[in-house]
């Protein structure tokens, strides 16, 4: 065969055969109503996670939704305020909202390190957010946006005050300090740094007395130490993707909201401030919903949120900081029963500071030994080990033993001085052991 041949049977082999018209005319209607059936379902699940998380008839999920600020008088000027009941039922995610009002001030206390949340109750407390014009704070930031939310009976109400104007700033904080005042307790994420300091500035500069503060849970600090582990950066919405296991559907970040209110301000667009509100009322619920899932893990109650054995051991060294020796075990051997390597490693480790705590020396040694089978060459173990050998269970060879693999664990001087000792003591038990002695 020649090469021109050749080169004309490829051509014929790589042309795709015609299909008939007759063919064609079924096929694409069939592919069609493949895209269709596809459409549909997509359309169907946002419309369920949207009515996971706040309920079917919350209208601020909807493209069309009214403008929801209706305007309502006040001592202090036209208040314009926005109210949403939730669902009893209503979940944010997997986690249902109302798990939070199952939250103990006990369990609360040990997650925020502070003893002045052990009396929190969280069917009296105030969860609040805000959305201001700048992310820096300081003097010249305003508050365009506070959002509050409260448990009703079952019922989380999620409470929006819209500053229309920056003049009639005045009635959204006089109402806020209502309900600061009147609140048991405040949960917020992040706003011991941000919303608070700010609230307090606006209130000086509208000369409004600043409520005094009741104990404040702030979820950010608590978060960092649990999940910081595992979850990216903390931040709001990692913690509802990783651990709520709750997508956002056109969410609007949150570098954008302050050009969204000025453009509000400029042009009255309200439609570019109607996302900025279900943001608002998104990350209210979600500091509801992760106050009940944080509650139920460190009281290790059932829980339907996403934990793993990094978590585990986040709240065993939170138990431990907080003096809950027997709480720091407990989810000790929870990391251990569902991790490995590092997360193993880091359990074991919290676990012996937890027999140290409570003077149980063999309970100590067996930990820092499982322990060192994921790091071997783990020089801060072997010194742990060679104290424990040394003061609680007097038994130098080991204590050497352990001490000779120690080098970088502590001062050069100190540990040859710790070494020195040690053989001393092991010579001096061999020369007892002697015939004659």
């Amino acid at each position: 065969m020649d090469l021109q041949r050749k080169l004309a049977r490829l051509a014929a082999a790589r042309t795709p055969p015609a299909v008939a018209p007759a063919v064609a005319a079924a096929v694409t209607p069939a592919v069609e109503s493949v895209f269709e059936a596809l459409r549909a379902q997509l359309q169907r699940r946002r419309g369920r996670l949207a009515r996971a998380s706040v309920g079917a008839d919350v209208a601020l999920f909807q493209s069309d939704a009214p403008w929801p600020f209706p305007p309502t008088p006040s001592p202090h000027g036209t208040l314009h305020r926005s109210l949403t009941r939730l669902d009893p039922a209503a979940r944010h995610g997997a986690v249902p909202v109302q798990r939070a009002l199952a939250a103990r001030g006990a369990a609360l206390a040990t997650l925020a390190l502070d003893a002045s949340v052990a009396g929190l109750d969280v069917a009296r407390a105030l969860f609040l957010d805000t959305e201001t014009t700048g992310l820096s704070g300081g003097t010249g930031t305003l508050a365009f946006l506070v959002g509050v939310a409260y448990f009703e009976d079952d019922s989380l109400v999620v409470e929006q005050l819209f500053v229309h104007e920056p003049d009639a700033e005045a009635a959204l904080l006089a109402r806020v300090a209502e309900l600061i005042a009147r609140a048991s307790a405040l949960i917020t994420f992040n706003g011991k740094s941000f919303d608070l300091p700010l609230l307090r500035s606006r209130f000086v500069m509208a000369r409004i007395s600043p409520p005094p503060l009741p104990p404040h849970l702030d979820l950010l600090h608590v978060a960092r130490r649990i999940y910081g582990a595992r979850v990216d950066r903390c931040s709001l919405t990692s913690l509802e993707r990783d651990v709520l296991r709750f997508e956002r559907l056109d969410d609007v970040a949150g570098e954008h909201i302050p050009e969204r209110y000025r453009q509000y301000l400029l042009a009255n667009d309200r439609a570019g401030i109607v996302p900025v509100v279900r943001h608002n009322l998104w990350d209210l619920v979600a500091l509801a919903a992760l106050t009940g899932e944080l509650a139920a893990r460190v009281s290790r109650a059932p829980s339907e949120g996403r934990f793993e054995a990094n978590d585990h051991v986040g709240l065993a060294r939170t138990s431990l900081r907080a003096g809950d020796h027997a709480g720091a075990l407990a989810h000790a051997e929870d990391a251990l029963s569902h991790g490995q390597g590092d997360a193993s490693r880091a359990a074991n480790l919290i676990a012996a500071r937890a027999h140290r705590k409570t003077g149980d020396a063999l309970g100590r040694c067996g930990r820092l030994l499982a322990a060192l089978t994921h790091a071997p060459d783990d020089a801060a173990i072997h010194l742990e080990l060679a104290r424990c050998y040394e003061r609680d269970l007097d038994d130098a060879h080991h204590a050497l033993e352990h001490a000779q693999q120690g080098h970088g664990a502590e001062p050069p001087a100190a540990l040859a001085k710790r070494i020195q000792r040690l053989t001393k003591r092991c010579q001096q038990g061999v020369q007892l052991r002697l015939p004659g002695f």
